[in-house]
């Protein structure tokens, strides 16, 4: 690879334990359904559901769907910290609309959605309010309200959030065949797909942050090839390779706020992502 990514925007985890972090993580993968409901509604269907994926936006704090074609375009975006729904405006990247969704229902969300859609030309009555999958139910499926934790989880979240964008944009940057970094609704993580050009028993690599799940109670980084490799990769120098459930190179949250400092711990993800790599690469070499 090139020279190491600049992650000098990284900021430090660890003001909440990371396996703290499962209430919030299940509030918000509940409240980002509402944004792929809009990509569902009104973007061009494509086969891997990207269009219901969104992406980080920096400059707003926030993770936001696609632009959608209005007058003017504009992105429906979800800020983790104040577990809000805004609207982004495309041309000025301004948000022009804030819905907190503290103790307001799903529907009484879906309804902004609709309002602020209309103003912008777009069709209310298009929005959907149900998905083609289904996640882990919540109480707020069945008419409850969404509820703001105030112990500090959410902020720790949007800043996982926010440093696997940066880190991932930077592993894109550098690595031929890798794509968009997106997050992905179903299941909450945010990645990059790498396609290997190379006529190898490897076809991809994913490598993302997933905020937890039946794996591991607590956020970690992943690297993992599709279809898995035939012959066992040598074992890796930080992280471990998992292999219940799925294959592949897997870094703890807990083992990143072992360290106290950005740089440190921006410095263990990448040297994790790399070394995993180079591992998984080494194998189709040996196959």
């Amino acid at each position: 690879m090139p020279a190491p990514p600049d992650l000098s925007r990284w900021l430090t985890l660890g003001s909440v334990r990371p396996t703290a972090l499962v209430s919030s993580r299940e509030t918000l993968h509940h409240a980002v359904q509402l944004l792929a409901l809009a990509g569902a509604s009104y973007l061009e269907p494509r086969a891997d559901d990207s269009h219901t994926s969104m992406s980080w936006l920096e400059s707003v704090g926030a993770l936001a769907t696609e632009p959608l074609a209005a007058a003017p375009s504009f992105r429906f975006a979800l800020r983790a910290r104040e577990l809000s729904l805004v609207v982004v405006e495309v041309d000025s990247a301004d948000v022009s609309a804030v819905f907190s969704l503290q103790h307001r229902t799903r529907d009484e969300a879906l309804e902004w959605m609709r309002r602020e859609a209309g103003r912008r030309g777009l069709a209310g009555n298009r929005l959907l309010s149900r998905l083609h999958f289904a996640i882990a139910p919540h109480a707020t499926d069945e008419g409850g309200p969404f509820e703001r934790a105030a112990d500090g989880t959410l902020e720790e979240l949007d800043s996982w959030y926010g440093n696997a964008s940066l880190i991932l944009e930077a592993t894109r940057r550098r690595m031929n065949g890798a794509g968009p970094v997106r997050c992905w609704p179903h299941h909450f993580d945010i990645a990059t797909l790498v396609r290997l050009a190379a006529a190898g028993a490897m076809q991809t690599i994913g490598i993302g942050l997933s905020p937890g799940d039946e794996s591991y109670a607590e956020p970690y980084y992943y690297v993992s090839p599709y279809p898995t490799p035939p012959v066992s990769p040598r074992p890796l120098l930080t992280g471990v390779w998992h292999n219940d459930g799925w294959w592949g190179g897997a870094l703890a949250g807990s083992e990143i706020v072992k360290l106290r400092t950005a740089d440190a711990q921006a410095d263990l993800v990448s040297g994790f992502i790399d070394g995993a790599v180079e591992r998984l690469l080494e194998t189709e070499l040996t196959a």
